[in-house]
């Protein structure tokens, strides 16, 4: 009597167990080549838009653009408020509204005839993430996805008199990963709270003089700073563009003041404190050499 040729139940148990290992081996390795793609659009796309600022400043006599605007255009500065991007797609926030000139005057809209391109504010490793605001439901052009954030230290400041354009961020995902839809934030932002005084950077980083004004604050994230492989994207003020390493040793916290914005990062990637000078976030004031 003929017998058919098959697999014994022990024989298809080792395959599955085979199988199975080999998945645990390479889906890890997957998972890191998918997120090393991102990355490199992610880099990209923080040169572009570095690319783009460096074009603002030599048309605008080597001067910065605005961090933020002014309600009105003359009234308080919103340095602590999200700005629309692209400007026009909130139907709440009509051109009679005082929000509205901020918004024109905002990095995020002032650097777009260099970009052109709204989605180069995404980083693919950013996943988006909302404001409560009914605007979503019926949008008057489409919302960017915004995952970097401008030095607002810079604002409208003059590009001589940065001490090392090379080591200075110009901007960076200071949002943590996240792509905030519909609007884009300056962080560090001057805390610039009297109309009636100038809105501009005020240093502290060589001493500590009374009465300094502005000084300067950065903002909660909105997701973990370990964007890319335990680090983020910086470009900086000459226009490079470079991945950083963050948080090097959890515990004891040990971060580098001349590399990382923050003190010290929880087993996540979120950080707690921010380097400090006493007035301004230390890692972004623009007279600083870096050699300390």
């Amino acid at each position: 009597m003929h017998r058919r040729k098959g697999f014994t139940l022990i024989e298809l148990l080792v395959v599955i167990a085979i199988i199975a290992i080999l998945a645990a081996i390479l889906f890890p390795v997957f998972a890191q080549a998918r997120d090393k793609a991102r990355q490199t659009t992610c880099t990209s796309n923080t040169k572009q838009t570095a690319l783009a600022f460096m074009m603002y400043i030599n048309d605008y006599d080597e001067t910065f653009p605005l961090g933020f605007g002014r309600a009105g255009g003359t009234g308080a500065w919103l340095w602590n408020l999200y700005h629309a991007a692209p400007y026009n797609w909130r139907p709440s926030v009509p051109p009679s509204d005082g929000r509205y000139a901020s918004y024109l005057v905002h990095w995020s809209h002032t650097i777009q005839p260099y970009v052109k391109n709204y989605g180069l504010y995404e980083c693919p490793s950013c996943p988006p993430k909302r404001l409560n605001t009914t605007d979503y439901n019926n949008p008057l052009a489409t919302p960017a996805k915004v995952a970097y954030t401008y030095n607002g230290l810079l604002h409208a400041w003059s590009q001589a008199q940065i001490a090392n354009p090379a080591r200075l961020p110009l901007m960076w995902e200071g949002r943590g990963k996240a792509s905030m839809e519909g609007f884009a934030l300056t962080n560090p932002a001057l805390r610039c709270e009297d109309a009636s005084r100038p809105c501009r950077y005020f240093s502290c980083t060589y001493g500590n003089p009374g009465n300094a004004y502005p000084t300067s604050a950065m903002f909660v994230l909105d997701g973990p700073m370990w964007i890319h492989s335990g680090g983020a994207l910086f470009a900086h003020a000459d226009g490079s563009a470079k991945w950083r390493r963050l948080g090097a040793q959890i515990a004891p916290a040990n971060t580098d003041w001349r590399v990382d914005p923050y003190t010290g990062y929880d087993s996540n990637g979120y950080p707690g404190y921010y380097w400090w000078d006493g007035c301004n976030a230390w890692l972004f004031r623009p007279d600083y050499d870096f050699s300390l």
